[in-house]
């Protein structure tokens, strides 16, 4: 067993890859991070593009049911994979920028999802934080965050995510049953916001907020004519792979892709089968644990 005085000093902090250092208190301080238009017009066209015309997507969305019956739509995929849809997790500025902010820890994808509203549609997100769910797949630390990038414009009309800046210091909350629909404790959520700050992530496309693992987010339905699209990337560390056996989320190898592999469209060939069906029999498996473990209603 190892005593007090066995401990040596505190590992000295990696060099930063992208981000300074005060960009990396504030997400610290905050638990969110704004980086205004991280990927330009022609990165964004073309996920645009297979998000609304793919029917590999559009066959494979999934409705979540909120606290009060209303459905958001979802797609999703686990594992690493060589289309298009595989680059955005893998590019370098992404990743970069989640390995910055996790301590300098190395990553790998989590998951990622594509998050659809359609124009006057009812399906809302109640107030939830990632790791109170991903603590029931045997990651022993929050290390974890998500990368929201806006395909469309985002805005409160439209059912923006919203956000409670530094609810990620209030460590991990008990998630119940909300109506029809599971979620963090309303009591502690109703608590924090009559102490904390409540955020509108009103962005274009392009931009990208990153989100710790532990902070209360939301959103509300789609009051709107103009669809809100964003896809959600995950990342863990390395070292927080799930202690039991989740294959889903395993740790696979996240090899970087250069940052202009989106213009160059060099990553690879649209589709690699093998991989592709590989990822989308692990998302299903995952889909299931969206009912069995998360505790929500999932309609296809």
């Amino acid at each position: 067993m190892t005593t007090i005085h066995d401990l040596g000093p505190a590992p000295a902090r990696p060099a930063l890859k992208r981000l300074t250092p005060d960009r990396v208190a504030a997400f610290e301080a905050d638990g969110l991070l704004l980086i205004p238009a991280m990927f330009g017009p022609q990165e964004i066209e073309p996920l645009v593009r297979l998000a609304r015309d793919d029917p590999r997507i559009t066959g494979e969305t999934v409705e979540i049911i909120d606290s009060t019956g209303g459905g958001a739509e979802l797609f999703g995929w686990a594992g690493v994979t060589d289309d298009l849809l595989g680059a955005y997790v893998r590019i370098a500025r992404l990743v970069e920028t989640a390995e910055d902010l996790l301590g300098g820890e190395e990553v790998y994808h989590w998951h990622s999802k594509l998050s659809f509203k359609k124009p006057h549609s009812s399906g809302r997100w109640d107030w939830h934080q990632d790791y109170g769910s991903w603590y029931l797949e045997g990651c022993l630390r929050p290390e974890m965050l998500t990368a929201m990038i806006a395909l469309d414009a985002c805005s409160l009309d439209n059912g923006c995510v919203e956000l409670i800046r530094a609810s990620h210091r209030l460590g991990r909350i008990d998630h119940v049953a909300i109506g029809q629909s599971q979620g963090a404790d309303p009591e502690v959520v109703e608590r924090a916001l009559e102490h904390l700050e409540r955020v509108a992530c009103e962005i274009g496309p392009g931009d990208v907020v990153f989100f710790h693992g532990n902070t209360l987010h939301a959103s509300g339905p789609n009051l709107s004519e103009k669809p809100r699209t964003v896809l959600h990337v995950s990342y863990n560390t390395v070292r927080n792979a799930p202690v039991r056996g989740y294959d889903h989320h395993a740790y696979a190898p996240l090899d970087m892709l250069p940052n202009d592999v989106l213009l160059s469209r060099s990553w690879g060939v649209d589709v690699d089968v093998a991989r592709h069906a590989e990822s989308r029999a692990s998302w299903k498996r995952g889909r299931e644990k969206l009912g069995n473990v998360y505790g929500y209603e999932v309609k296809r």
